[in-house]
Formats: structure tokens, sequence, C-alpha cells
């Protein structure tokens, strides 16, 4: 019989205000709150965290923290990671969405030997990004690795 893994459920809460024009803040429990506003582009203060921002961001954050927690566990040893994030928002059938997020990481590693298994896991932390998997634009992930110099 095969057993099934008990997953648990979890609920987060955000609170957001109008401020004027087309600018607000959002706010959740223990959190500094975050200034946001429309991108320029519609009618939004330059300056300011748009929805587009965030979600990029969260793309990005979640496979960053999903690839952290993976390489902890298969004992990966690398020296930095830094991700940037481009999305394409466009019009589909007269309503504006993403059809597609680019996510960049760049790894340095301690040994040549580490780059496969970083990829492996990189690609396992893609494919198991919770946010990754709500949205419907493609996410695509276009990783560099180097190697650590050695003195």
């Amino acid at each position: 019989m095969e057993v099934k893994k008990a997953f648990k459920v979890f609920r987060y809460a955000s609170e957001v205000q109008w401020k004027s024009g087309r600018t607000g803040v959002v706010r959740c429990p223990g959190k500094p709150d975050l200034a946001v506003s429309s991108p320029p582009e519609f009618k939004g203060e330059a300056g300011k965290w748009t929805p587009e921002d965030m979600l990029l961001a969260s793309v990005n954050v979640c496979t960053m923290l999903t690839f952290l927690a993976f390489a902890q566990h298969a004992g990966l040893n690398f020296t930095s990671y830094e991700s940037t994030a481009e999305g394409t928002l466009e019009s589909v059938e007269g309503k504006y969405r993403f059809t597609e997020v680019s996510l960049h990481p760049t790894l340095t590693l301690k040994s040549q030997a580490d780059v496969e298994p970083a990829r492996k896991i990189l690609g396992d932390a893609h494919a198991n990004c919770f946010v990754a998997n709500s949205i419907t634009a493609a996410v695509k992930i276009i990783p560099q690795f180097s190697v650590e110099e050695q003195p």
C-alpha cells in the first residue's frame, strides 16, 4: 500500500490602504510597511514598488529560497547566489498578463565537481518553486555557474 505524504496548509494575510492618486501602502503583520504604486507607464509614481515588481521578485525569491533549502539538504558547496528577473507583460485577448518570466541566477561554486549537482538542484528548485507554479506565465531559468578561484 502506498503511503501518501500529508501536506500542511498555510495561510498568509496582507492588507492594502489607498493613500492618494495611484499609490498606497501594503502591510503585513510584523513587517515594515511597503509603499506601492502603479508603474509610471500606467500613470503611477516612480520610485515605489509595483505589483509587477513584486510578482517578479516573488518568483525570484521563491526560486532562490527553494534552491537554498535543497542545496543545504544536499550539502552543496557554493559561495554566492545572485539572480536577476525579467518579465514580459503584454495584452492577451484584450487583458494584460505576464506571459514570460526569465530568471538569471549566477552561482559561484567551490569546485568544478559542484557544477552538475548545482545545475540539478537549481532545476529541482525551479520545478518546486510554489510561486512559479502558481502563475500562468512561462518561467524560464537561465543559470550561469562559475568556480571560485583557489589561492
